[in-house]
């Protein structure tokens, strides 16, 4: 079909057919209606109406366009954030209803007005709560982190409330039946667990003073760190999105225990700035897996070393830090040191000890900040990793995560997002 011609697309003459003309060009007056976009008819109408007709038509969609645009500003603005984000009269508005339903779309559009809709915990673009209920304390420190939705087995801590927390694990419909593990993946894993038990602690030294555990924290274990890590970062002082002082954001999501580390100002403190939460104190356990840990690396140095003092080369401590960081899939840190704890601290070479859970990551670490020249090593889920000693102030960071690599018994356990959750501790 020429279309250029205005061709009746029916075929045979008569009424429904559509009709077509160059844009630019008149109507001819052969009784033919032409406008320059296709217009389709209701039905029962007759396109032999005349002109009259055409900017009939014309004029309501015009009208209706014009609705549209108004209520789209809207949409990308002040309602954008919404969970409903749709003006009442919008949604039911189509060119393609006839003209009667057309006239009644552009009528109830134009004369309702948007209802305001309820925000609860939705972050504005100049980052301030948009239901303007904040407290006082909240409204001082910058907005950061995800806000976090759906309805779970787990209520919404105030500072998740407002923007302030970031939840590690998925929120769960308990009307939702939950899909086991295969039996086969659960065998799989016990069979690992009893040979990793049997077989004892894989350790492996890469320099002086840094020596991988490998596979060293139980699945049970490492199911009580994330459910305890869980209950923390939901809470006061939880997990937020750090950033430095020239705007840019860490590529994870982090929550200081014992004191807080600030990467704006790399100084310790008591509260963090961005809302003057005080960490909460690093729990007794975590602290015991941590005594648990280098003692197995002295054991292992003692056996395997000729030196007099084990300690020489890995002195021991006791953390007062623990920073947790969350890596979403897409997670990284660059290449630095760990060197803004005390003076005391680093000039005894204390060292830091580091849990993984869940995801795989890619650890680099080096005597430089290149990551050309750093080596690597894939730090699994229940790993421990201990640098200090000589290797107190290695470059090191995480330069990809691994996805689906986390045990499957453990994110049943757990609920974990994506992603590897890390533990550092350290002796101010």
């Amino acid at each position: 079909m020429d279309r250029g011609r205005g061709g009746n697309r029916g075929g045979r003459g008569g009424g429904g057919g559509r009709y077509y003309a160059p844009r630019g060009r008149s109507p001819r007056s052969t009784g033919r209606h032409c406008c320059e976009f296709q217009v389709a008819h209701p039905d029962g109408a007759s396109p032999g109406s005349g002109s009259s007709e055409i900017g009939k038509i014309n004029s309501e969609i015009s009208s209706v366009d014009g609705v549209t645009k108004k209520f789209s500003g809207l949409l990308t603005s002040d309602y954008l954030h919404g969970p409903n984000a749709v003006p009442h009269g919008v949604g039911n508005m189509s060119p393609n209803n006839g003209n009667s339903k057309l006239a009644e779309s552009v009528s109830e559009a134009e004369n309702q007005t948007p209802k305001p809709l309820d925000l609860p915990s939705v972050v504005g673009p100049d980052c301030g709560l948009l239901d303007g209920q904040v407290p006082q304390e909240f409204q001082r420190g910058k907005c950061t982190s995800e806000v976090t939705g759906g309805k779970g087995e787990y209520e919404k801590s105030d500072f998740q409330q407002y923007g302030f927390s970031f939840d590690i694990c998925e929120e769960r419909d308990k009307n939702i039946p939950k899909l086991k593990t295969p039996l086969l993946v659960k065998n799989r894993a016990m069979r690992s667990e009893m040979k990793r038990q049997a077989q004892g602690v894989n350790i492996q030294t890469f320099r002086s003073g840094m020596i991988l555990l490998k596979g060293y924290i139980s699945l049970k274990d490492q199911v009580k760190l994330i459910k305890s890590c869980r209950d923390l970062g939901r809470g006061h002082g939880g997990f937020y999105q750090p950033g430095y002082r020239d705007g840019a954001k860490l590529h994870l999501k982090m929550m200081c225990l014992g004191k807080n580390w600030d990467p704006e100002t790399s100084m310790y403190g008591d509260k963090r700035p961005i809302d003057d939460a005080k960490p909460p104190p690093i729990p007794d356990d975590f602290q015991q897996m941590v005594k648990e840990a280098l003692q197995e690396c002295h054991g292992y140095l003692e056996s395997h070393s000729k030196v007099r003092n084990v300690r020489d080369i890995l002195p021991s401590m006791s953390p007062s830090i623990c920073i947790i960081n969350f890596y979403t899939n897409n997670g990284k840190l660059g290449l630095h040191q760990d060197k803004d704890e005390s003076q005391e601290s680093i000039r005894k070479r204390l060292p830091v000890v580091s849990f993984s859970l869940g995801d795989s990551a890619e650890f680099l670490y080096g005597e430089q900040r290149d990551i050309d020249k750093a080596d690597k090593v894939v730090l699994e889920s229940g790993d421990v990793l201990v640098f200090g000693g000589e290797s107190r102030l290695i470059f090191h960071g995480v330069s990809n995560i691994i996805p689906d690599t986390a045990p499957k018994p453990l994110l049943e356990e757990t609920d974990l997002r994506p992603g590897r959750l890390n533990l550092t501790f350290r002796e101010y």
